[in-house]
């Protein structure tokens, strides 16, 4: 068995329990120590094209640089397997994010270039601290920007007295922030995991972390007002059984060919109504309101689905006397499932 989670599941301290425990473990770091941070930025991204995570090198790939980490704590000293992943996806967007904050954040210096010579903006020393090279206003607008320490500001006055205001990009800040775009780092104490299994394991935990978000927005897990643990714990063994048949029914249905969310599925089905008509000989006539070319396909498939899990296909073999099926041998599948 192996334990993956994210960056909280991860420190110094629990990298050494989880060795104490014999237990294998694969998390994301939070780069907070200088030597983590080092590891994140070591390597040239054009050396990643050499290691290649998924097939092919297109430029919203993913590549990784295998390397070691170490943790130290009460202490004692420990080395694990690290891997420096570069997100070719997660690069872009914070780019194109930043370039959006910069262009923000120019659009607010300019107002207050439009500003000057108005009341309060007639001098240098009106905008600026005393002594200072930054404004007092632009100084702000810098702080509150979640882009601000990558921009310089000044306000100047000419020989005939009229004030002036600039900014510029500081590049090399820049570069050096663009440096960690995308990179983040996976650390595991399972030695036998490739690079690429560490980053195929890691992946497939956004499916677990979304039936969360699930059970706490659609099934509505949160608020609890329960007290006794018993309740509680019978509460909460309801909401995984429900979200086991919300994920079952999503994937059934998708492996019909129906790219539908079980979200989508209610909401599709929500405006069919059911006619029960009761006669007085004791019959009853059941008629389904008028259903659109979506809807019939949808119930066609869930009655599909319905067939499949209530009459399973066992396979055809002469039963042994007493009329029991012999167990096939399990195998490390059905051992892992």
């Amino acid at each position: 068995m192996i334990l993956i989670g994210d960056r909280a599941n991860l420190n110094d301290e629990l990298a050494l329990a989880y060795d104490d425990h014999n237990l294998h473990y694969l998390a994301g770091l939070q780069a907070q120590k200088k030597a983590h941070r080092e590891l994140l930025t070591a390597v040239p991204e054009r050396q990643f094209r050499a290691y290649p995570l998924l097939e092919g090198h297109a430029l919203g790939g993913y590549w990784g640089i295998p390397c070691t980490v170490t943790f130290e704590h009460a202490e004692r000293r420990v080395t694990h397997r690290g891997l420096v992943v570069l997100s070719g996806p997660m690069r872009t967007a914070l780019r194109r994010t930043r370039a959006t904050q910069l262009r923000a954040l120019q659009q607010d210096l300019r107002q207050v270039q439009a500003k000057i010579g108005q009341p309060h903006h007639r001098s240098v020393k009106s905008v600026q601290p005393t002594g200072g090279l930054r404004l007092k206003r632009a100084d702000t607008l810098l702080k509150k920007s979640p882009v601000g320490k990558l921009m310089r500001a000044e306000a100047y006055a000419d020989p005939t007295g009229q004030l002036h205001l600039r900014w510029w990009i500081d590049r090399y800040t820049l570069w050096q922030v663009m440096q960690n775009d995308g990179r983040y780092l996976l650390v595991t104490n399972d030695w036998t995991l490739s690079p690429q299994r560490m980053f195929a394991l890691y992946r497939q935990k956004d499916g677990v972390e979304k039936r969360f978000t699930i059970a706490k927005s659609d099934l509505k897990v949160s608020p609890i007002y329960l007290h006794k643990d018993e309740r509680i714990e019978a509460m909460l063994l309801i909401n995984m059984l429900a979200l086991l048949a919300y994920s079952l029914l999503e994937r059934q249905v998708r492996q019909h060919g129906l790219n539908l969310t079980t979200r989508r599925i209610i909401e599709k089905l929500d405006s069919l109504d059911v006619i029960e008509t009761r006669c007085w000989d004791g019959s009853c006539l059941h008629r389904l309101t008028p259903a659109d070319d979506e809807q019939a396909a949808l119930l066609h498939a869930l009655a599909d689905i319905l067939a499949e899990l209530r009459f399973p296909h066992w396979p055809c073999q002469q039963l042994p006397p007493g009329g029991a099926l012999p167990l096939p041998p399990p195998s490390q599948h059905q051992l892992v499932s």
